[in-house]
């Protein structure tokens, strides 16, 4: 056996032996560097639709996650604002009323965010088979029939061909959808899709051309969440647990006779503490009761909600319907936020699809080409009488400030208290007379009388 001195390292080697030891940090040596993500669960996919429909159907919180959203953007709709007679908006909405347009974009709207895809299918006349891509010039007075919102799982995602030109705005997006259980085929100029939450393109073709569920990135949130909840609604029953010390229990359980004479002891025991609130025990034998605590429940399940709320980007105050805590908070700056965010994804969400969809029905209605069907979508804050009356007395000095400079003229003040509503019971009589007057067309009363100055 040979010996060796021990080795005083010095300032240098201490230091290079530091180094290398925090270098194995995030190396195998490093127990975080064996995490990894997996999608595991897949929900989207559709052999996993029946837990998809289980969350939706049975679980309060995927169900407003799902339909909040969707709901909101489509709660308060859309008015048009361009320069349009008032007879004609009453067409369009009169039109959209009878396609049920709102309810059927949300509808879709709610199908994509649980199923991860959903279409509007646009009934359209055009002469031509529903494979065939749909021509406006084509489209007449009346040709568009109905719309209907229908979910991913009723298109059949075993023949999607996926349109291959660069050039084309819906490169990589199925050209045909074809209906399960029919031979209908139709090109996708006929539909209005809907996404949930879009994939990387690879990961979009392996999904067979659709979109995630929102669901799928909330489902452990989901699950965390119900597995709190349904443990504190389990302590509950267990609120008071009685605890009685047997002297000699083992020996009761080793023959069938002594577990029938412990069962029928434990029995009149629970019986006799029912009957009058009084335990009779056997000097070798304890009673004690254990009270569970719930200290810190209230806290663990509150910080749960809000990292789902978090998480579904859906503020507490509209998700759980629970009030703003904090000094002076009211939940106002939270709901005006997210009613942004709703803003935000009615323009790029909704608009391009509206935009092509009023081509459509102006061209089904048989409106004139250079209508002007500007819109805006309505606000989600509801203002009270007060701050209603206020904002009219702002527009109606604005108005007044405009007329006197001969911006605008009395007719198209009129038109637009009309298309607001301020107003109702101004006809489009009342409309045509005040442009005939600003025109000039009209004569002022008593002009050319032709009365002698003899």
């Amino acid at each position: 056996m040979t010996t060796e001195k021990a080795k005083i390292l010095t300032d240098d080697e201490l230091s290079d032996g530091l180094e290398n030891l925090v270098a194995q940090l995030g190396t195998e040596q490093d127990k975080r560097s064996h995490s990894r993500f997996v999608n595991k669960k897949q929900l989207s996919l559709a052999g996993n639709r029946s837990e998809l429909d289980a969350l939706y159907r049975t679980d309060w919180l995927a169900g407003k996650i799902v339909d909040i959203i969707p709901e909101d953007m489509t709660r308060e709709w859309r008015k048009f604002v361009g320069d349009i007679e008032p007879d004609s908006i009453k067409i369009l909405d009169d039109e959209e009323n009878r396609l049920d347009l709102r309810s059927n974009f949300s509808t879709a709207h709610k199908y994509a965010r649980l199923y991860g895809t959903a279409f509007i299918v646009m009934a359209i006349d055009d002469g031509q088979t529903p494979d065939k891509p749909l021509e406006f010039s084509r489209i007449s007075e009346g040709s568009l029939k109905h719309i209907k919102s229908i979910d991913r799982h009723r298109v059949n995602q075993t023949e999607v061909i996926p349109i291959q030109d660069p050039l084309n705005r819906n490169f990589g997006m199925p050209e045909f959808y074809r209906f399960v259980e029919t031979s209908t085929v139709i090109h996708h100029s006929r539909v209005l899709r809907f996404d949930g939450v879009e994939l990387p393109f690879d990961e979009f073709r392996r999904n067979d051309y659709n979109s995630d569920s929102v669901l799928s990135r909330l489902y452990d949130a989901i699950t965390n969440f119900n597995t709190t909840s349904d443990s504190a609604a389990s302590m509950v029953y267990e609120t008071n647990v009685d605890v009685l010390k047997v002297n000699g229990l083992f020996n009761y359980l080793q023959t069938a006779d002594g577990e029938k004479t412990l069962r029928k002891r434990l029995t009149l025991t629970g019986m006799l503490k029912s009957f009058n609130n009084m335990l009779v025990l056997d000097s070798s034998d304890e009673f004690s009761t254990k009270t569970n605590t719930f200290a810190g429940l209230h806290e663990l399940l509150s910080k749960y909600a809000l990292f789902l709320s978090a998480a579904s980007d859906i503020p507490a105050t509209r998700l759980l319907g629970s009030s703003a805590s904090g000094l002076n908070a009211t939940g106002v700056g939270d709901m005006k936020n997210y009613y942004d965010t709703v803003r935000a994804a009615q323009i790029s969400k909704y608009k391009p699809k509206l935009d092509y969809f009023d081509e459509i029905m102006r061209l089904s209605l048989g409106m004139p080409e250079d209508m002007d069907m500007s819109y805006q979508f309505n606000s989600l804050f509801q203002m009270t009488d007060k701050e209603l009356s206020e904002m009219q007395k702002i527009n109606a000095e604005r108005d007044a400030l405009y007329l006197d400079r001969d911006v605008i003229t009395e007719a198209a003040v009129a038109k637009e208290l009309k298309q607001s509503s301020t107003y109702t019971n101004i006809t489009d009589d009342d409309i045509e007379m005040l442009e005939e007057f600003d025109s000039g067309s009209v004569d002022d009363m008593g002009a050319g009388s032709g009365v002698d100055d003899e």
